[in-house]
């Protein structure tokens, strides 16, 4: 198989997934429960060897400008030209994927890290020794606002690679 054909099958595979995940995250910010049960490794078994691709990609087929043309370029057209110079709307999306990436990462800091666990008929999280028990309503809450902030960071890796590997991308092999 050839990078091309490998390249059909990622962006495939990261469309799926980015859409999986904005699916899920949706669904939990309007408050409904999870369409479907994801977990960290989960989401990072699938975006392990895509990232890799991507960035294997991204090597093998990026040109490499000059030093004086990347001199003359700003922050914003370097990480353009990197991402091989997607359209404006595709830019502009991936821009607030990542922002709202920076709110699921401080999401996830400040309460989205643990995920309670259903032991001895209680839902608890076993916090360095400290267990804290909840509710059922309790529980909701906080598994989805785990779901949330797991499924709204990782939403930001899989939009980069669908936005690399999408078919505007001009490949040089």
């Amino acid at each position: 198989m050839s990078l091309k054909s490998f390249k059909s099958i990622a962006f495939v595979i990261s469309l799926a997934g980015m859409l999986g995940l904005l699916w899920v995250n949706i669904t939990v910010l309007l408050g409904k429960p999870a369409p479907f049960e994801l977990s960290f490794f989960h989401i990072f078994f699938v975006l392990f060897p895509l990232w890799a691709f991507t960035i294997y990609y991204l090597n093998q087929t990026r040109l490499v400008p000059s030093e004086e043309d990347m001199a003359q370029m700003n922050s914003l057209q370097k990480i353009r030209y990197l991402l091989g110079n997607p359209p404006d709307w595709a830019m502009i999306l991936l821009a607030v994927f990542y922002g709202y990436a920076l709110y699921c990462l401080f999401l996830f800091m400040t309460g989205g890290i643990m995920d309670p666990e259903y032991v001895n008929g209680q839902y608890q999280i076993n916090n360095h020794g400290k267990v804290t028990v909840y509710t059922e309503e309790e529980y909701a809450v906080l598994h989805r606002l785990h779901l949330r902030s797991i499924t709204g960071f990782f939403l930001a890796f899989f939009s980069v690679s669908t936005v690399v590997l999408a078919p505007w991308r001009r490949s040089v092999v």
